[in-house]
């Protein structure tokens, strides 16, 4: 038997008909009623042309009807391109050009973008409307819905079959399409599920991400594989969200820096009973020690922290820290889950470094994507050799615990001798008055570059320049230090706090 997305959800289906399986803002779906939707759709979609292998752009924020489109192309094999809401037109006409999909499905709310991006793209030949009544350039998703066959769909799809069509690089700026199968996605699944103890089926999580980025896309199809229950939301709200939580009881949840302290701001103010929550995912980077003693005391006290670190092209989960695991140093992002490999190799010519020299991530198993869309070239050079070139540094402690260092395009030289961003920044952080820095290099006449550091004051601080060089100068070697300081209300990121956007730090403040 193949066991495919489409047709674990099924299971699924079978096994809770009567439980909760999605909720948006809007409503709720048990398994038995999205199931039959789910299947109603998939057949009236395969009358319109959808089969296996065709590819189909999604444009929307996260709804229970994304998520129906999302279970009905994997039930019939169709590969699905979620378009960056968060991005310009011409950054997601970029997307459609790079992914080249017959069809796009499109939320109401975002009509006057879907009817600009249909009308400017030569390969979309029809578009289809959902969560409200449909513009006279798409189809309705609802009339589809009824006239649609109930019955599960022909069963035709295969492990490795491509899924989705992820877009990364949000980072450089050069967008590029991941294409994840059946099998990368689910073997993500399986390792999270094993690893992080959840979901379960009775897991109920409250998602703050969108679905057009792989950690929401990849969370919702694991609770859809557990049959567990996922509630999604277009918009993230720190208070919305505590209250959420104490209403609905959810167990586990998934954030970062930026979230963890909008919602510990919000907590001081009111305490919401989270006790429900058993488990809490820290992702993109490190977790500062004082931070997760906040979180855990003040926002989930019952819970069981854990940090990831995790990319598109890897379905996304690379390693974890677990609850009871104990690494040399506290910015560790644990050790690689159960089904994958990592090594630390020379970036040039993958020469595997030892135990605590600092070199390039490289991945390999089951939950590597195929490749990047339309760009052999690219996928040549990030597979060769069967490894995942990350383009992330990192290094192992002598207990097997990885650390990331940097991304191998920030690192600074300086006087031919390598910075690496991330040291000197946990340094800057490490002062009370700062909340967030990034550094950054900066062209220098004799040693080619030297470090910047743009940083975020804490609420009621006043910093100078003098201060923080003083502060780096008791931690730092001397080619380390920052030569000058930019403070700045806020970092740039990507979406909710992700990750800082380097390359918009460089254009404003990379200058001499």
């Amino acid at each position: 038997m193949q066991m495919t997305l489409g047709s674990a959800f099924a299971r699924s289906a079978r096994k809770y008909p009567q439980k909760r399986a999605v909720k948006d803002d809007l409503r709720t779906l048990t398994y038995a009623q999205l199931n039959e939707r789910v299947n109603r759709l998939a057949h009236a979609l395969a009358h319109l042309g959808f089969s296996k292998g065709v590819r189909a752009a999604t444009l929307s924020h996260n709804s229970t009807y994304l998520m129906e489109v999302y279970l009905a192309h994997l039930k019939l094999g169709v590969i699905t391109v979620p378009l960056t809401v968060r991005e310009t037109l011409k950054e997601i006409l970029r997307q459609v050009e790079i992914s080249e999909p017959r069809f796009l499905l499109f939320h109401t709310e975002l009509s006057e973008i879907s009817e600009a991006v249909l009308s400017s793209s030569a390969s979309l030949e029809k578009a289809i409307a959902f969560g409200g009544e449909a513009p006279g350039f798409a189809l309705d998703v609802e009339e589809l819905i009824r006239g649609g066959n109930p019955s599960e769909p022909p069963q035709t799809v295969r492990e490795e079959d491509e899924a989705f069509i992820m877009f990364t690089g949000g980072t450089t700026g050069v967008p590029k399409g991941a294409v994840l199968t059946h099998k990368s996605l689910l073997w993500n699944i399986i390792c999270v599920t094993t690893e992080n103890r959840s979901p379960m089926p009775e897991d109920i999580i409250y998602y703050p991400m969108q679905m057009y980025h792989t950690a929401a896309m990849s969370r919702f199809l694991a609770y859809m594989y557990a049959g567990g229950t996922f509630i999604g939301s277009p918009t993230f709200d720190p208070e919305t969200y505590l209250a959420m939580v104490e209403r609905e009881r959810t167990t586990f949840i998934v954030g970062n820096a930026t979230i963890w302290r909008m919602l510990l701001e919000i907590q001081r103010k009111r305490s919401y009973d989270t006790s429900s929550i058993r488990g809490w995912l820290h992702s993109q980077g490190a977790l500062d020690p004082d931070l997760r003693e906040e979180v855990q005391r003040i926002l989930f006290p019952r819970a069981e922290p854990y940090v990831s670190y995790a990319l598109t092209e890897a379905s996304p989960a690379v390693t974890v820290l677990r609850p009871e695991d104990e690494p040399c140093h506290w910015s560790s992002v644990g050790r690689p889950y159960m089904c994958t490999e990592v090594r630390i190799a020379d970036p040039d010519t993958d020469r595997i470094l030892p135990v605590g020299e600092v070199g390039e991530i490289q991945v390999r198993g089951p939950t590597v994507m195929k490749g990047y869309y339309g760009n052999p070239e690219e996928t040549r050079r990030t597979l060769r050799g069967g490894w995942l070139h990350t383009g992330d540094l990192g290094r192992y402690d002598e207990k097997g615990y990885l650390y990331v260092v940097d991304r191998l395009k920030d690192m600074i030289k300086s006087g031919g001798i390598n910075i690496y961003c991330r040291e000197v920044e946990d340094v800057l952080c490490a002062h009370p008055g700062v909340q967030e820095a990034a550094v950054i290099g900066v062209p220098h006449e004799k040693w080619g570059e030297t470090v910047r550091a743009i940083v975020v004051p804490e609420s009621g601080w006043t910093l100078s320049e003098q201060m923080i060089l003083e502060h780096c100068r008791k931690y730092l070697a001397g080619h380390k230090k920052p030569t000058s300081v930019i403070f700045v209300d806020e970092l740039p990121k990507g979406t909710f706090g992700g990750k800082v956007l380097k390359r918009l730090l460089r254009q404003q403040y990379g200058k001499p």
